[in-house]
């Protein structure tokens, strides 16, 4: 019986205290004519009490696929690569196009609005979460 209940305290500590990510409205936008590249945004959500981190985007429709922050600088919007995103514990971080978003550089066919594309989501903690993103226009991206 001790036993039981040291694996059910085991259980619950540790199911308590992980990560729970959650990805919602995925879009990749469609690309204009001409850039063999386009973005990717998405809210990842972390509903679990413990931080997690982004750390790999991967997708069979682009050579590269890199992770980038915009920030300011002397009134200058520049594309920052990242190694990784943290999504701390309760809240969410919203990939978009002035913030973090996906760059999807090299692609391999062209995409048009209403395909729907694999993407596969790699955390440190989570691991993969695979996705079927949307293709959408400019416009109809959620914000």
């Amino acid at each position: 019986m001790k036993r039981f209940f040291a694996l059910l305290f085991t259980l619950v500590v540790f199911g308590f205290s992980a990560p729970k990510i959650v990805v919602k409205h995925p879009w990749i936008m469609e690309p204009p004519p001409g850039p063999n590249t386009t973005m990717m945004g998405m809210v990842i959500e972390n509903q679990g009490d413990e931080a997690d981190e982004l750390l790999k985007v991967k997708t069979d429709v682009a050579k590269k696929v890199e992770l980038h922050k915009t920030v300011m600088k002397d009134n200058v919007a520049k594309m920052v690569p990242q190694h990784s995103v943290v999504i701390p514990p309760h809240s969410k971080v919203e990939f978009k196009h002035h913030g973090y978003h996906v760059m999807l550089i090299g692609l391999k066919k062209p995409l048009k609005s209403g395909d729907k594309v694999r993407v596969e989501l790699i955390f440190k903690k989570s691991g993969k979460i695979e996705l079927e993103v949307p293709v959408v226009k400019m416009h109809h991206m959620h914000h």
